[in-house]
């Protein structure tokens, strides 16, 4: 039987890939006084933000959850209404 498989199959090992070099680290870019304001005020949005989201209740929380969940499923995409009325 081993002798059928390695007929069926050529009876080699299979050959590795050739290894690729490590890929070279980016250069960061430099951090300049308007990116670091930039930044600055995008974690005090997010600050701001996440202090409304921490007093919703969890029944509330569930519901946003489950509504962005469906935006996203949905591509920004209201869902269609089917009506019980309409034939196919």
């Amino acid at each position: 039987m081993f002798g059928f498989l390695k007929a069926m199959f050529g009876g080699t090992t299979p050959r590795s890939k050739p290894a690729r070099p490590p890929p070279k680290p980016q250069a960061k870019p430099p951090m300049t006084e308007d990116r670091a304001a930039l930044l600055k005020r995008a974690q005090d949005v997010h600050r701001a933000k996440r202090k409304i989201l921490d007093h919703l209740s969890d029944e509330d929380r569930a519901k946003l959850v489950s509504m962005a969940i469906l935006t996203f499923l949905n591509e920004g995409r209201e869902p269609e209404v089917k009506s019980p009325d309409k034939k196919r």
